[in-house]
């Protein structure tokens, strides 16, 4: 974990300095408010169902003013609209313990539980309720927490419930640090949104943790070249059909996809999985990193997805490197859950006149 002082120099920074602050923390707050009017169990057990439905889209679509979640979850949420006002309905009955609530709400085999409807959408929800109470729980929460240090904010053994608390309670650490400036929940959740996924607040984290023997691993901010990036997507695009396996298929959650996937530990370049062979495949693009590197950040990666999104599948890695590397190779023949692939690039002229 950094040390106190070091993370109130980067809240005092992100307070005066952010541009990423400047130019949408207004925007969220007014979201915010919009939201906290209609966000009441008053208004949506008494509002038609047309209207409940165009609020709940455009919230989806918006991820309530904050981030957009990934709509393929969507129109199974909104088809039972039904189903999904007592479900928001329970989510927000304070005469119930929140443990209880999230707890029913987001385990599978929660008597409120609706697939897709995650920690996100849910402690969003929660948050402009009552703003001043509740805090947004997302990967960007996590993985802003993991660049500071806090790398097991909760038990993987907590129940839903519990480990929001646990959630809660860091986030109300850090504002503690800086109590002169009054920060909030939706400002502390887009200071920790700024310094793990917008490259002002990477610099910054970089700038004022140099000194520092916790400094995040520099690994991690290897940009992508142009030619990189295409590989990235071709990947993507051809998941099934380039040989990593024959039923892979880009991971979805509720946040978004596999790709640059956000966690406390670092952004996996390309995660899949293979549903028939029950299968996470973890893909790495060496782009520049030693062999040492590489290794050391895949296996964290695939530990990772072991503890949080495993279950009862398995986890397997994948490095795809532009050449040979004997040392990697080296690395790799003990750890037989990862294969390296060589990519070739070809090039063929057709003559058009």
């Amino acid at each position: 974990m950094l040390p106190e002082e070091k993370i109130k120099k980067l809240l005092e920074w992100f307070v005066n300095e952010s541009s990423t602050r400047k130019n949408f923390l207004e925007y969220r707050k007014k979201t915010s408010e919009e939201n906290h009017k209609w966000i009441q169990p008053d208004v949506i057990a008494k509002i038609s169902d047309e209207e409940f439905e165009n609020k709940m889209l455009e919230y989806y679509n918006t991820g309530g003013g904050r981030k957009a979640l990934n709509p393929i979850f969507r129109d199974r949420i909104i088809r039972n609209k039904k189903r999904l006002r007592e479900t928001i309905l329970f989510l927000l009955n304070e005469e119930i313990d929140i443990k209880q609530r999230l707890d029913e709400i987001l385990d599978p085999n929660g008597k409120y539980h609706i697939e897709g409807f995650g920690k996100s959408i849910a402690t969003s929800l929660l948050m402009d309720f009552e703003p001043t109470k509740y805090c947004l729980w997302n990967n960007k929460t996590e993985r802003g927490l993991g660049v500071l240090g806090f790398e097991k904010v909760y038990e993987n053994s907590d129940l839903w419930g519990n480990a929001y608390l646990k959630v809660l309670d860091t986030l109300k650490k850090l504002i503690a640090i800086k109590p002169e400036s009054n920060l909030t929940f939706e400002e502390i959740d887009l200071f920790l949104h700024t310094i793990a996924a917008e490259e002002e607040g990477i610099e910054a984290v970089k700038k004022i943790s140099e000194t520092d023997d916790s400094k995040s691993d520099d690994s991690d901010y290897i940009k992508f070249t142009p030619f990189e990036k295409h590989l990235e997507e071709f990947i993507v695009n051809n998941l099934s059909t380039i040989g990593l396996g024959s039923q892979l298929e880009l991971y979805q959650d509720e946040e978004g996809n596999g790709r640059q996937y956000p966690t406390p530990v670092g952004y996996i370049d390309i995660l899949a999985v293979d549903r028939k062979n029950k299968e996470f495949i973890v893909i790495e693009l060496k782009k520049g990193k030693s062999s040492d590197q590489v290794v050391g950040q895949i296996l964290r990666y695939m530990g990772w997805v072991r503890e949080n999104l495993a279950k009862d599948y398995n986890v397997r890695g994948v490095i795809i490197s532009g050449d040979k590397d004997e040392k990697l190779e080296y690395a790799l023949k003990i750890v037989p859950s990862i294969n390296l692939f060589i990519y070739e690039v070809s090039f063929r002229i057709k003559r058009v006149f």
